[in-house]
């Protein structure tokens, strides 16, 4: 029974988040006072926390504690136009941040993108939050030689998708799109931008956009914790791709 320890503390406390005995946003009780309620050590609360934290119920603030999640709900990515779809999207709680600054591709992007290496790029991040809570990541890179695109900050989607527009309003068409989804561990990086536990799983999608010339015109990698996100895989029939033709 004793090694099953943190499993009950961690069933128990996940039973009170989900009651609603912790709101969302505010702290749970501290490591000690969980130690002197539940009677265990110091290691088996924090491997209790560690696993509720991984399953997107806590959000750990260094030098604060522990803090119940927002749940915003599953975001739903589509293959077919890079778009997702969120229950929370016409709520104000969702906000999306976005920055521009321009790079020089690494090996990885300019294999990606058919350049070479230290092309100049252009690279958006969208970051996402669902109240205070972060809930996703885009950084989309387009080729300075594809053109200049204005991108708006207003009514911003949290997988970047207002970088496609932008570009089929300068006149650059996207006819192809290659998607790969790839679930993983998170990188310590990504661990503090969405604030997840090192244990949870995130979902890694890879977007690459071509025109009609077979041109690389953009690239995304849009990062979505495994807990709350889920993938739509949209294919057109043949009949379907002569239309779009």
């Amino acid at each position: 029974m004793a090694q099953n320890r943190h499993v009950h503390i961690a069933n128990d406390l996940r039973s009170s988040i989900q009651r609603g005995t912790y709101a969302p946003g505010t702290p749970i009780p501290a490591e000690s006072a969980l130690m002197s309620h539940y009677r265990a050590s110091r290691p088996t609360v924090r491997i209790a926390l560690a696993q509720i934290e991984n399953e997107g119920l806590l959000i750990r603030i260094h030098g604060r504690g522990n803090f119940v999640r927002h749940q915003s709900g599953l975001i739903a990515y589509n293959t077919r136009n890079g778009t997702a779809d969120l229950a929370a999207t016409t709520n104000a709680a969702l906000q999306v941040s976005v920055s521009q600054r321009n790079i020089e591709a690494r090996d990885d992007q300019a294999a990606l993108l058919g350049l070479p290496v230290g092309s100049a790029l252009a690279e958006y991040r969208y970051q996402g939050h669902y109240r205070t809570d972060p809930c996703s990541l885009a950084l989309i890179y387009v080729p300075h030689a594809v053109g200049t695109i204005d991108v708006s900050v207003q009514d911003a989607t949290p997988t970047g998708a207002d970088v496609r527009h932008a570009l089929a309003q300068a006149g650059v068409h996207i006819v192809e799109t290659r998607t790969r989804v790839t679930s993983r561990l998170p990188s310590p990086e990504e661990t503090r931008t969405l604030a997840i536990g090192s244990g949870a799983p995130i979902m890694d999608i890879e977007r690459v956009s071509l025109d009609a010339e077979s041109r690389v015109v953009e690239l995304a990698r849009i990062v979505l914790p495994g807990f709350h996100a889920e993938v739509h895989v949209a294919d057109l029939t043949p009949a379907r791709r002569l239309e779009a033709a």
